[in-house]
């Protein structure tokens, strides 16, 4: 991709995506709320049709989850190994 002159290549791209903090704060947040809004659903513990209930309740957690830096170091320690020991299995 050729943008302002510079040509960009796959490494540029997420070098600059990991400076922006994507991949320590959005995919972890991404995947926390994912996680708790399908449990919420598939529980129902607040009903059938809670959807925007469950959405709510789901951003909050992600978010509480990435207030301190546990989650993000977490996350940066397990799926490295993950991916090897996948890669390896």
């Amino acid at each position: 991709m050729v943008y302002g002159g510079y040509a960009w290549s796959i490494t540029d791209i997420l070098n600059l995506w990991a400076e922006m903090g994507v991949f320590s704060y959005v995919i972890p947040f991404l995947l926390i709320f994912a996680v708790v809004f399908a449990i919420l659903k598939k529980t129902e513990i607040l009903g059938k049709d809670n959807n925007a209930i469950n959405a709510i309740i789901a951003i909050s957690i992600g978010l509480l989850a990435l207030l301190n830096d546990y989650v993000p170091v977490f996350f940066e320690n397990i799926f490295p190994k993950f991916g090897i020991g996948l890669s390896v299995f």
